[in-house]
């Protein structure tokens, strides 16, 4: 059988061979998980550094053996002790400024957790990790979220907007004023939150 080659006429095992990944910057992948219970959203607060003290979804690193829905549910595990739940590919946050330590793109995931509302235990990097009350109002244009855990209340509004298109798209999301939650985690909650009530 002939092997096929390219251009330059290697075959995929020469090509491979003098392939130079080093060529292109390195970028990484994390996930994210929004879990919800009912009207409740799992949230951590961040023991360090960049956002250090903030709330934050629970996620993080994808390991080299990892794929993405694998990572979720064990950065889940390690940072809420929150483990078996369903979980349903969000849109990618890939904004190249989104973080400051690297370029990172996070794949985040959505849960559901129907047993009662289990006490979630701290771990890995998580200062501490809790239920928090979650109410919406819902102006078209903005969705204002408003999280409550005994007396801490944290506030704020996403606006929607979309790229003129002849086909149906997911919102853009972009939150106004400073976020409660770190990074671009407040525009993610608000992604999880259409697709919960399908409003997109």
């Amino acid at each position: 059988m002939t092997e096929i080659r390219n251009k330059d006429g290697l075959t995929e095992k020469e090509f491979l061979a003098q392939y130079d990944a080093s060529r292109f910057p390195p970028v990484f992948v994390t996930v994210d998980v929004v879990l919800l219970n009912g009207p409740k959203v799992l949230l951590i607060r961040r023991g360090n550094h960049p956002w250090i003290g903030k709330l934050a979804l629970p996620g993080g690193f994808v390991e080299p053996d990892d794929d993405a829905e694998s990572a979720a549910r064990r950065e889940l595990t390690e940072e809420t002790g929150i483990g078996n739940v369903v979980l349903k590919q969000l849109p990618v946050k890939s904004r190249p400024d989104r973080d400051p330590r690297a370029r990172i793109v996070t794949v985040p995931f959505l849960g559901h957790f129907a047993s009662g509302e289990t006490p979630a235990q701290a771990g890995d990097d998580a200062a501490e990790a809790g239920w928090w009350d979650i109410e919406t109002t819902d102006l078209g244009e903005t969705l204002d979220i408003r999280l409550t855990r005994g007396n801490e209340t944290e506030s704020f509004r996403v606006r929607r907007s979309f790229f003129p298109s002849h086909h149906p798209s997911d919102p853009v999301y972009t939150v106004e004023g400073d976020s409660p939650l770190a990074s671009d985690h407040a525009e993610i909650l608000a992604s999880a939150l259409d697709v919960e009530h399908r409003n997109y």
